[in-house]
């Protein structure tokens, strides 16, 4: 199983010392693929911080609104199961103009759109840069606790998650993630492959 250490910081992130990993799978597509790196990790009474960065330089960002499917355009991902010992997960996908989609369920099909059991939104930015773009997302606890039905404390903890690159009406279709996935379909909304996040507080 794949794996990822971090941090749950008690006050300011330092992000030099948050491991940064790269997306290492091309799945499904062959003979396609971009370099892609995340940094992620927890800040105790406050919620999930993360970090991405791709050298893709064409971009396409045809959806505009929250919901819209975003994974058609460059996109970037998070799936996260949030609460230890818990199935359902949380799918945040983010194009480069940040545009956002998000879920909740435990797998593909026994979804909801996230902003129906909760109105805490995640908070989004993306950077374009002549060598690729970067997204940075802030995830508060109170969005986690609301979506779970439980009192979420960003701790020590292990839980599961996978990050991705995507674009399926790209000019070069792609399915990068840190962790590999097996079939296609369910795709990406495949738990199952999801890797070990271990959290260590700080």
């Amino acid at each position: 199983m794949k794996e990822y250490n971090t941090f749950s910081f008690l006050g300011e992130i330092d992000w030099d010392e948050v491991p940064e990993e790269k997306l290492e799978y091309s799945n499904w597509e062959p003979g396609y693929s971009f370099n892609t790196f995340f940094k992620m990790c927890f800040c105790k009474n406050d919620g999930i911080y993360v970090r991405m960065r791709t050298d893709e330089t064409e971009l396409i960002a045809v959806n505009k609104n929250r919901d819209e499917p975003v994974w058609q355009d460059s996109c970037m991902e998070f799936f996260i199961c949030a609460v230890e010992g818990r199935d359902e997960y949380i799918n945040f996908e983010i194009n480069s103009i940040g545009a956002f989609l998000t879920e909740f369920g435990k797998d593909k099909t026994d979804r909801v759109y996230l902003s129906t059991v909760t109105d805490k939104q995640p908070e989004i930015t993306t950077q374009v840069n002549p060598d690729g773009w970067s997204l940075e997302l802030y995830v508060p606890c109170s969005l986690i606790s609301e979506a779970y039905s439980v009192c979420f404390n960003a701790s020590a903890c292990e839980i599961k998650g996978n990050f991705y690159k995507c674009g399926d009406e790209t000019g070069h279709t792609h399915y990068d993630s840190f962790a590999k996935m097996t079939t296609l379909p369910p795709g990406f909304h495949n738990p199952q492959c999801f890797a070990d996040i271990k959290i260590i507080e700080r």
